[in-house]
């Protein structure tokens, strides 16, 4: 009888020894301005996102259970630059859950960037709003980025730039839509101000062609070919707008014309 009390307390003195060697630290504070500390990854788990298969997503950082890492350190660095350069979220944070001895739990928290439920255009004209959709590619349902809003802004700029509106000013507005959660509404709205003009081309140091060479009359184009000014009779049925790659152009002509007629190191010095 004495043996068998024996056992019992040896066996449940060493369950207790065993259980204060594997306590368990939640949540632990993470001091960034001491050394790091190596741990084994224990486990990871995944929150903040919906309809995307767990596994998939800790394959996205890189990181994986047994791995050995430090903390605070490089690797835990690299995950979260991983989950940016996929362009998929929009917050993304990696947290220690708990430590275990040696191993530590990590807990990735996202936010996925919302998708387009709705483009509305304002101050755009119907017979432009399929050329602009064309050009600045925002598409309904697709996740939107704020790269993605930049180059829109950029792209329509330049489509009424062409047009002669080199004034116009693009703004994008970006909303929830109260009816469909993790969808934004996109407003494009446009101001297109005044067209911008030639009203008159003033050329210095040219002694070797004639104004009318350069600029063209009512029935011959000159030199300069597709920028044209009001104060010109032979522009009164052409294009007056200022449009930025036709005036490239047409430097571009007149510097060629000069070295046709033998002047090769002619340029413009300034305009």
């Amino acid at each position: 009888m004495k043996r068998i009390h024996l056992i019992i307390y040896i066996w449940l003195s060493l369950a207790a020894v065993a259980g204060a060697q594997v306590k368990r630290v939640i949540n632990p504070a993470i001091d960034y301005s001491r050394s790091p500390q190596r741990y084994c990854i224990g486990g990871i788990t995944v929150s903040g996102v919906d309809n995307y298969d767990e596994s998939l997503l800790i394959g996205l950082s890189g990181l994986s259970v047994g791995q050995v890492v430090d903390i605070p350190g490089e690797e835990i660095t690299m995950a979260v630059k991983r989950y940016w350069k996929n362009g998929l979220f929009s917050n993304v944070a990696i947290s220690v859950d708990s430590i275990v001895a040696d191993s530590a739990y990590l807990h990735i928290e996202l936010t996925k960037r919302p998708r387009i439920s709705q483009i509305n255009y304002i101050g755009v004209k119907k017979s432009e709003k399929e050329d602009l959709e064309q050009r600045i590619g925002l598409v309904k349902d697709n996740q939107v980025t704020p790269n993605m809003i930049d180059r829109a802004k950029i792209l329509g700029a330049r489509y009424y730039e062409d047009k002669g509106y080199k004034n116009a000013v693009i703004n994008i507005i970006q909303r929830e839509d109260a009816g469909a959660p993790d969808k934004v509404i996109l407003d494009i709205n446009v101001e297109k101000k005044d067209k911008v003009k030639i009203n008159h081309i003033y050329i210095t140091g040219n002694n070797n062609l004639t104004e009318k060479k350069i600029k063209g009359g009512l029935v011959r184009k000159g030199v300069l070919k597709k920028i044209h000014e009001k104060k010109n009779i032979g522009s009164w049925f052409r294009s007056k707008k200022f449009i930025e790659s036709k005036y490239k152009e047409a430097k571009e002509n007149l510097v060629a014309k000069y070295a046709e007629l033998g002047y090769r190191d002619a340029v413009i010095l300034s305009d």
